[in-house]
């Protein structure tokens, strides 16, 4: 009996060690990762890292290429966007990490306007189309209306937009839209209604990057919008 209890207790010991080791891994690993992605902003180094043995050994593969995926994107890397976001479409992903990815990509390449999105975007309705999940609604339609607006520039979005602001949303998402419907007027040729959108998003938004990049647009340099 006792050795019985031992055993057990050798066993449990050595399940917290795996997992402590683990943890202590995947920690030092990630600030690393954080490090060469945000930080130092090498790309070689943090492609090194993601490939690496350990992270193979403490990360699963999705959550590697969804790392992969957002520092791609930060570094404006089109092609290896697109090249990394097939990969994780083309393979299996829960919930939470498909409403990462989607998002993610289609909305970085409809900005670049780039119709590799209808591919993500056609991939995203097939998948998900038949989706009771409110989340995954809510993400298809914004997914679209996104791509309505960067790619297709149809300005029939407009009515949709306008309903969207009228609803209970946070500052930061309303200069969201409120951008979009800048687009889409300035598209109409509304220059007027453009800049008062521009301006009520610029108000609203706590993004020191979007801000800046709506004065520059104010400016006269109209071919950022």
């Amino acid at each position: 009996m006792k050795s019985v209890v031992l055993v057990l207790l050798i066993i449990v010991i050595a399940a917290a060690l795996s997992t402590l080791i683990r943890y202590f891994l995947l920690n030092r690993l990630s600030r690393q990762l954080y490090d060469a992605a945000y930080v130092k902003k090498d790309k070689e180094l943090f492609e090194i890292l993601i490939n690496s043995l350990q992270a193979q050994m403490v990360m699963s593969d999705v959550s590697r290429e969804i790392m992969s995926l957002n520092f791609y994107i930060s570094m404006d890397d089109e092609n290896k966007v697109i090249e990394t976001a097939k990969k994780l479409i083309q393979g299996k992903m829960n919930m939470n990490e498909a409403q990462t990815v989607y998002p993610a990509a289609i909305g970085y390449l409809c900005e670049k306007e780039n119709e590799e999105a209808s591919i993500i975007l056609n991939n995203m309705k097939s998948k998900y189309a038949i989706s009771e999940d409110l989340n995954m609604m809510l993400m298809m339609y914004d997914c679209e209306l996104t791509y309505d607006v960067y790619v297709k520039k149809d300005t029939d979005r407009i009515k949709d937009i306008e309903e969207i602001l009228k609803s209970d949303i946070d500052s930061n998402s309303k200069a969201v839209y409120q951008y979009r419907l800048a687009k889409l007027y300035y598209y109409d040729k509304n220059k007027d209604k453009a800049i008062e959108l521009l301006n009520e998003a610029r108000n609203n938004t706590n993004d020191k990057n979007a801000k800046s990049k709506i004065d520059r647009i104010l400016s006269g340099k109209w071919d950022l919008l």
